[in-house]
């Protein structure tokens, strides 16, 4: 259970608020360092194990999302009711672990399962990290700092790019086998070690790291009514809220599916974008004849200032119009960057040169970025705190879950089954984030309104008191 002797910080966060903000985005980073290192690796790993695109694609993202989405459930329960920072610790110490036992892996399944293991390990972070931040900050102020902890993506993407492209630039010139002694020569499996393990020293910060108070429970009104008391749709009692329950959690998400749903499947657009992204490198060998260096570099910087601009460009529109009084400010903003981004994303694998691509994509990626950032403000806004954690841990069973068994295999499928040509990539790429961001622009346009309703409702029932 929570430390009952923790002190709370100040209600607007203050330094110790930012300070906390800071180390978990650091720790996001790593994690997607850790995540997103693979795409720069495909080809090597492919010609080794002897693999299809279509086969790789399900040692990528999905393997990931098969331990990530359904202990992500399971560690969103406990973010509502243990001690957060040492979750977030034990999470840290598997996916690092997990990581670096990648460069051991002989054949399809030992790397299945190893990424099983880094999904394990990922699926504790965000559902803490979510449930931290909004009891760290209040309400009008949470769109900053959950923009700049969302910014990990961009930043840890483009790390995993740049870095991991110079390091194995530096293990494939020769002369260099830090791993001999255990057997671990290749220079795909030397950059699985040399990304997992560093990660470890983050473990003892969050084991020494006090955690915050919980703010905002549902006030003792038997109704989620307005003020008259009368109820409403989608009323929870308090002893429900209060245990926070799954069976609860799911009763709430049932009241309110016309906001939760579209909401959840809305915000699959990054994700679907973002793991589709999965095959950019090959795309970029195969279409334009770019090394993997040259690709790795300019597309992490691509990630680098259009996923940073982005994120903190959502997070101060949300934050702004939220103030100005637009209850549905958060989900809004998702809704622009969805349309900005869909045409962008859908026309730059088509353009003639690759040049031209990386033009188009970087102000796509402005807009995704915008679009994360907004969805999770959207999500935490929406959601008491006694959910907090699992609702974080069911929006990502379905976005991401979406994202990383759609985006990357959809791609490959079209390629492999239907082009029958590997220099396809490039169209089957345009084709899958088109249809699945149309549809989820669609889902989100619908709930717009919902989601606008609720909020007035919530916030009559809102309580800042701690526990």
């Amino acid at each position: 259970m929570d430390d009952s002797r923790a002190r709370p910080p100040a209600p607007e966060g203050g330094t110790y608020g930012w300070y906390v903000v800071v180390v978990l985005t650091l720790a996001y980073v790593v994690s997607f360092i850790d995540r997103q290192i693979l795409s720069l690796l495909i080809e090597p790993i492919r010609r080794e194990l002897g693999l299809s695109d279509f086969q790789m694609s399900w040692i990528g993202p999905p393997a990931f999302a098969t331990c990530f989405l359904v202990f992500g459930l399971v560690f969103g329960r406990l973010a509502d009711r243990v001690r957060r920072t040492r979750l977030v610790a034990f999470g840290i110490t598997i996916w690092c672990v997990m990581t670096a036992a990648c460069a051991f892996a002989q054949g399809p399944v030992e790397m299945f399962v190893a990424r099983m293991g880094v999904g394990l390990g990922e699926a504790v972070l965000t559902p803490c990290a979510l449930s931290l931040i909004s009891d760290l900050f209040a309400r009008d102020k949470v769109g900053k700092p959950i923009a700049f902890y969302t910014m990990g993506i961009s930043v840890g993407s483009s790390v995993a790019f740049i870095v991991g492209a110079a390091l194995i630039a530096w293990l494939e010139g020769g002369g260099h086998d830090p791993f001999a002694g255990l057997g671990i020569t290749a220079a795909w499996r030397e950059t699985f070690m040399l990304v997992g393990l560093p990660g470890l020293a983050l473990v003892p910060l969050f084991l020494l790291m006090r955690e915050p108070a919980r703010r905002e429970r549902l006030a003792a009104a038997t109704t989620a009514g307005d003020a008259t008391g009368e109820p409403a749709p989608g009323a929870v009692t308090q002893g429900a809220a209060a245990q926070a329950s799954l069976a609860g959690t799911w009763r709430f998400l049932v009241d309110q599916r016309q906001v939760f749903v579209p909401l959840f499947l809305g915000k699959t657009l990054p994700n679907v974008v973002n793991y589709a992204h999965f095959w950019i490198v090959p795309m970029f060998e195969r279409s334009w004849g770019w090394s993997r260096g040259a690709t790795g570099a300019r597309w992490g910087l691509v990630l680098l200032f259009g996923g940073t601009i982005g994120v903190m460009l959502g997070g101060w529109v949300s934050d702004r119009w939220y103030r100005a009084g637009r209850r549905d400010a958060a989900v809004r903003t998702v809704w622009l960057s969805m349309l900005v981004s869909l045409p962008l994303h859908a026309l730059a694998p088509l353009m003639p040169s690759g040049g031209l691509a990386i033009a188009l994509f970087l102000p796509a990626m402005i807009a995704t970025g915008a679009c994360s950032a907004a969805g999770s403000v959207a999500a935490m806004l929406a959601t008491p705190n006694e959910y907090r954690g699992q609702m974080t841990a069911l929006s990502l069973l379905v976005s991401s879950g979406l994202g990383q068994f759609i985006g990357p295999t959809s791609v490959a499928f079209l390629t492999d089954f239907v082009f029958h040509d590997p220099k396809a990539l490039r169209y089957s790429l345009s084709i899958a984030v088109f249809a699945a961001s149309l549809v989820a622009f669609a889902i989100l346009s619908y709930g717009l309104r919902p989601y606008r309703e609720w909020l007035g409702r919530l916030e009559v029932r809102l309580q800042p008191g701690l526990r």
